[in-house]
């Protein structure tokens, strides 16, 4: 396990976590998931609520990662659990830390 500043472009594999002000993403891009759990690993800022997304805590289909880079908002592109014709962002709050986990 290894801290890093970004997911660089173009990466197709690995599980990563991503820690922002409001929640902690799990990034398994050799299949090609997200989950999202909301409220852990909050940071201890006042300034930003936690969301509630839909499908929050469970695997849904990710196509690409757009961006995630420390100190900016994330941007993923995902398709809807139940209807892969349904695609949208998740941009996230800040990235606070990526974590290569695998």
């Amino acid at each position: 396990m290894a801290l890093v500043n970004e997911i660089p472009d173009g990466t197709d594999s690995g599980v990563f976590a991503v820690r922002t002000h409001t929640s902690t993403y799990l990034l398994d891009l050799g299949e090609g998931t997200l989950l999202r759990a909301p409220g852990v690993g909050r940071h201890d800022d006042e300034v930003w609520e936690v969301s509630e997304l839909r499908r929050d805590s469970q695997d849904i289909p990710l196509l690409e990662v757009r961006s995630c880079k420390v100190g900016d908002p994330a941007q993923f592109w995902v398709s809807a659990a139940d209807d892969p014709d349904v695609r949208t962002w998740r941009i996230t709050t800040p990235v606070i830390e990526i974590e290569k986990i695998d």
